[in-house]
């Protein structure tokens, strides 16, 4: 696979189970190095000297999140310190994941409230807007969301993705997807297929192809 990726466009990666989606993110995330070839960023490859650099740059929704038992706060805020969690940015994340409505009007001590081992006092949905308020809050430059609104309805799904929408041409996205119409707002979409790159372009142009399911 070789593929080029412009700072703050928004592209997709879809395909089918195991054509190698979740391998190509962990090389970007620096997960896995490649066994050939080179991961590069502004031209400069990325090597084990500058993985942590690198990796502070991005904010990462898997499919399955994990939640300490603690409060909604430091569960945003994931690995800081309680006293340096500012409320501005965690309001700011939560807006932009469309749950902060969710916590102010539902949960009985709003952000304060503790969410229970595994986010067991949330839905699957509530759960994962979360995730994606977790990887906003520490401003990325690269958002990279894997299947991250599979478990969320029509409306939350399009809610969160016309705000992701909003954030587009600030910061660089990457969703990947199962389906085509999830990636509606990208530049563009690159389709792999048993490890390969198939095919490329916008949504319009493989919606053509009549190849891939809306």
């Amino acid at each position: 696979i070789s593929l080029s990726i412009p700072s703050k466009s928004t592209v997709g990666l879809m395909g089918p189970t195991g054509c190698g989606k979740t391998t190509t993110i962990d090389i970007i995330l620096g997960l896995l190095e490649s066994q050939k070839g080179t991961l590069e960023v502004d031209g400069k490859v990325i090597t084990k000297k500058n993985i942590r650099s690198w990796q502070s740059l991005i904010g990462y929704v898997p499919q399955n999140i994990y939640f300490s038992d603690d409060t909604v706060a430091a569960n945003i805020a994931f690995g800081v310190d309680s006293k340096d969690i500012t409320q501005n940015s965690l309001e700011k994340a939560a807006k932009i994941a469309c749950v902060h409505d969710f916590i102010i009007n539902e949960l009985p001590r709003q952000y304060q409230t503790t969410i229970g081992e595994r986010g067991v006092r949330l839905s699957g949905g509530q759960c994962q807007r979360i995730g994606i308020a977790r990887a906003l809050y520490h401003n990325p430059q690269l958002l990279i969301l894997d299947e991250a609104t599979s478990a969320l309805d029509y409306e939350t799904e399009k809610a969160i993705i016309d705000a992701i929408n909003n954030l587009s041409k600030k910061i660089t996205i990457i969703l990947i997807a199962h389906r085509l119409n999830t990636l509606k707002i990208c530049d563009k979409i690159f389709v792999l297929d048993k490890g390969e790159l198939k095919n490329q372009g916008t949504f319009e142009e493989l919606i053509v192809n009549n190849k891939y399911v809306v």
